[in-house]
């Protein structure tokens, strides 16, 4: 008898993605198996993985074969005999999942239809919270991550550079935490939906110098900067932006050349630098509810919802420079 499959995204090399079957592991006593409902496509990863450019240091590049994906929500359907937290019917958010024996590429797994993995790895979702918001909750957090770093007593003024999700995210959270927030970016679309969802106001630096009009408002700069938009020129123009003694945060993704960072920049205005990377469960749980409470807003951020035999037509949009698109979710329960 052979393998049970489930239907996968996969980059077969690089610039190329199809939708096929692979294996399903089997379960350990402390799996979970999860029929994913939604998963979210987080737009910048998931570009440098398809282009093959993926650079982290210290480890391999990334191998092909890959199966992308890191974020997704469904309804367990099973559950191994000494998971005792959770049980079928209820939803959850998954990272990720198993991967099969024998697969020789790299694996992620988040865009998979069905996940095995770790009970303790997922996160119960509350009942207020849909799996098309909960698909997206580890942007969400990486957001949420770079934003809650400095300081915050409320009234300050925050500058966001970068309009997609990273930084409509921490725009969110800053205001939450009572910020006044100015959000700068490149794209009509995101910029609408920032100045309805996520910021005080947007700044659009395809028609201006976002410096100038900052420096206009706040001669002596602004208290904190969240730099999303991964590169040294934007980072730069953080810096001009900041106050003497604001905090700067590198919420993006930096791989060479973009990584060069003069750190004469800092010292001259006394500035607080943080980096923020990754997740923590601590962090999902506390983003899932600011979700919850409808602080963090995920659903007025999504621009596609696709069905996931489709997702060749969704990597061809992170393609595309001229494509206009913010949140893409995967449908995989039609």
């Amino acid at each position: 008898m052979g393998h049970l499959k489930t239907a996968a995204v996969i980059f077969p090399e690089p610039g190329r993605v199809v939708v096929d079957e692979v294996d399903i592991p089997e379960p350990s006593s402390g799996d979970v198996t999860v029929e994913i409902d939604k998963s979210s496509i987080s737009n910048g990863t998931e570009r440098w993985c398809l282009t093959g450019k993926l650079t982290v240091p210290d480890k391999p590049p990334l191998a092909f074969p890959h199966v992308p994906g890191y974020q997704a929500a469904g309804t367990v359907i099973d559950v191994g005999r000494d998971v005792k937290q959770l049980q079928p019917g209820d939803r959850v958010f998954s990272r990720n999942c198993r991967q099969p024996q024998g697969w020789t590429g790299s694996w992620w797994g988040g865009h998979t239809a069905i996940h095995v993995t770790a009970a303790a790895s997922v996160i119960q979702i509350p009942p207020q919270v849909s799996t098309l918001k909960a698909s997206a909750l580890l942007i969400a957090q990486v957001g949420y991550n770079g934003a809650t770093k400095p300081p915050l007593s409320g009234g300050e003024v925050s500058a966001v550079i970068g309009d997609g999700l990273v930084g409509q995210f921490a725009a969110q959270v800053l205001r939450h935490r009572g910020s006044r927030v100015i959000l700068s970016g490149l794209s009509a679309l995101r910029l609408e939906k920032a100045a309805r969802f996520s910021a005080h106001e947007t700044f659009n630096s395809t028609e201006g110098d976002f410096p100038s009009f900052v420096k206009g408002r706040f001669p002596d700069g602004v208290d904190l900067v969240v730099e999303t938009a991964s590169s040294a020129s934007t980072i730069r123009q953080a810096v001009e932006l900041l106050k003497y003694g604001g905090h700067l945060v590198l919420n993006g993704f930096y791989p060479p050349p973009e990584s060069t960072l003069d750190w004469h920049w800092l010292r001259t205005k006394e500035l607080t630098t943080y980096c923020p990377n990754s997740r923590t469960r601590e962090r999902l749980e506390a983003t899932l509810r600011l979700i919850a409470g409808g602080s963090v807003k995920v659903e007025e951020l999504i621009t596609h919802e696709i069905e996931y035999t489709d997702a060749p037509q969704a990597y061809e949009m992170l393609l595309d420079p001229e494509a206009e698109f913010l949140g893409i979710v995967l449908n995989w329960n039609a």
